[in-house]
């Protein structure tokens, strides 16, 4: 607790302390007091004015000082000593005992009723201290559980699996279990970037730097040429490297009409026009109505782009796109696919293909292959946005399915 917080604290315990004082002392030197408080319009009312002051005294910033065990204690304790107040206030009102035990105490009262309440407050210390050991292994743990130490879990208690710790102390445990797969795959994706980034500065360096060692045998033209390659992948890489980052940082994503039609048809005139290794029939199948989702069109675009940029890499003569409407009884979902005629992905490979800087044997050269994350930065575009995306059966080449949730079918047009 903050220091500055004592001092109030204290003067409300004292101030409640010395009130109870004084009434005892003023009823003590008044016999006629002790009578009127035995009436009840008298007594009840006073002794609605002792509990309020005890409330009162343990207030909230009381509360937050004491330890769980102790708070628990204290109300066992106060719950008991009320029940002997009320029990006294209707002996002294009614001349009877509700319970029927007061009248043969006489003063043994005094001693027996603190002595009751001590016992109580005692055996609830010990049933919470026993009750919370359990939070307190956790705790414990957890403290000592850093980023270096992430495979440690806290104890699960065996005597009673099915209590509200142990479920406790297994959510904590799963929770560490993905924060450790969440530590791993930053480490692995911080490694792949960073070698991904080295070899082509290495390689762009050790080209410029032999080039002017010996420039008189030197092609600058070329040089120039594979320099601006690889300045242009290094900085595709870095745009692709900041949009994990931002699809990872899990910003809300905007919610805007898309229409997927305009959008396919666009990138299929768009890669018509782009250099390919050789030449390809890129089409696009659409029919009417136009279908809608809901999204950032910027990065639906990114989604198939990448696709239709994958597809073009290793087509052979043909790359197709298609968009549709799937209607089904929960509604509708826009369906597109990009198909490819080339040599295809084995179905032992087509999840494997949708992980960071994941690339096949057969596209791992720098020519041909790309750095691995277009296909994830896909996948990671179509969950974002409600859908799936994957790699499914075809009769030649790939096949690549994705599904989107439809605005018109959310709206309920």
């Amino acid at each position: 607790m903050p220091p500055e917080e004592h001092k109030p604290i204290a003067l409300r315990v004292g101030f409640a302390a010395a009130c109870l004082l004084v009434a005892t002392a003023v009823c003590a030197r008044y016999p006629d007091a002790v009578d009127r408080l035995r009436r009840p319009e008298v007594g009840a009312p006073a002794i609605i004015l002792l509990v309020g002051a005890t409330v009162w005294a343990f207030s909230r910033s009381v509360r937050r000082a004491l330890s769980l065990r102790l708070r628990f204690a204290l109300v066992v304790g106060a719950g008991t000593a009320l029940l002997f107040a009320g029990e006294l206030w209707w002996s002294v009102t009614t001349g009877g005992s509700a319970f029927g035990y007061l009248p043969g105490l006489g003063w043994g009262l005094a001693f027996w009723a603190p002595l009751v309440v001590v016992v109580l407050a005692a055996t609830a210390w010990i049933a919470a201290d026993r009750a919370l050991r359990p939070v307190e292994a956790i705790r414990r743990e957890l403290e000592d559980i850093t980023a270096r130490s992430l495979g440690r879990r806290v104890p699960v208690s065996s005597s009673a699996p099915a209590d509200e710790i142990a479920r406790l102390a297994r959510t904590i445990n799963t929770t560490l279990d993905r924060l450790e797969r969440s530590a791993e795959l930053q480490q692995r994706f911080i490694a792949d970037a960073s070698h991904e980034l080295r070899s082509p500065l290495a390689g762009l360096r050790a080209s410029l730097e032999a080039s002017l060692t010996h420039p008189e045998g030197v092609d600058w033209e070329n040089r120039v040429r594979d320099a601006l390659r690889d300045i242009v992948r290094l900085q595709d890489l870095s745009h692709d490297l900041l949009l994990l980052a931002q699809l990872d940082g899990g910003a809300p994503v905007a919610d805007t009409r898309v229409n997927l039609t305009d959008l396919a048809h666009d990138l299929a005139v768009e890669h018509r026009h782009l250099p390919h290794p050789r030449p390809l029939d890129i089409r696009c199948v659409a029919d009417d109505p136009p279908a809608w989702v809901r999204g950032s069109d910027v990065q639906l675009e990114r989604l198939l782009r990448n696709l239709l940029g994958n597809a073009c890499r290793y087509a052979r003569t043909t790359v197709e796109v298609t968009v549709d409407i799937e209607r089904h009884e929960g509604g509708a979902a826009v369906v597109f696919e990009v198909r490819d005629d080339g040599p295809g992905i084995p179905v032992a490979d087509r999840e494997r293909v949708f992980k960071r800087f994941s690339r096949l044997e057969d596209a791992r050269t720098r020519k041909s292959g790309g750095a691995g994350l277009g296909l994830a930065i896909a996948r990671e575009i179509a969950t974002r946005h409600g859908g799936t995306l994957h790699f499914a059966d075809a009769p030649r080449g790939a096949r690549a399915v994705g599904r989107l949730p439809s605005a018109t079918a959310l709206e309920g047009v």
